[in-house]
């Protein structure tokens, strides 16, 4: 579990550091071409959660991340992470997108920093804590309806 939490803790770290390059070297209004056709930066300051739900909605993220770590922090101690690496891989993603977020939306009064934007479908600006929460989420569904996490879910005693 110790290497589980420096490994959230690094996650956090370069989603931060990602951040605070991002919003130090571009310029708001202008869009950087990195693979055309593919993804682009260009500075977004988020109020809300995805696709903007909920903007301005402080206290409702906060309520909302503090239940979430709850839970994450029930299934950490419900579950073996060494014995189920997919558990262990998601459990660290969506652990890790949610404080990275969190943190932005303390320190910057409810928004949320997001500067990557794909160019070939209509998707918005996202963040490495996007990435990280939205791989996680995927990764825990295929577990719980293919892997062990499900089987421990479904077990009927």
């Amino acid at each position: 579990m110790l290497i589980g939490l420096l490994i959230i803790a690094v996650g956090i770290a370069i989603d931060q550091i990602t951040k605070y390059l991002a919003f130090r070297h571009l310029e708001f209004g202008r869009e950087y071409k990195c693979i055309p056709g593919l993804f682009r930066f260009e500075l977004v300051k988020n109020p809300g959660g995805a696709w903007g739900i909920f903007a301005n909605q402080l206290w409702f993220f906060i309520i909302v991340t503090v239940v979430a770590l709850v839970f994450l922090g029930f299934l950490a101690r419900q579950f073996d992470l060494k014995e189920n690496p997919v558990f262990s891989v998601a459990f660290i993603l969506i652990t890790t997108g949610t404080l990275g977020n969190f943190i932005d939306r303390v320190v910057y009064r409810g928004e949320v920093r997001d500067f990557v934007t794909f160019d070939f479908m209509s998707f918005p600006s996202f963040n490495f804590a996007d990435m990280a929460l939205t791989i996680g989420v995927i990764l825990l569904a295929i577990d719980i309806l293919f892997g062990k996490t499900g089987a421990v879910w479904t077990k009927s005693d």
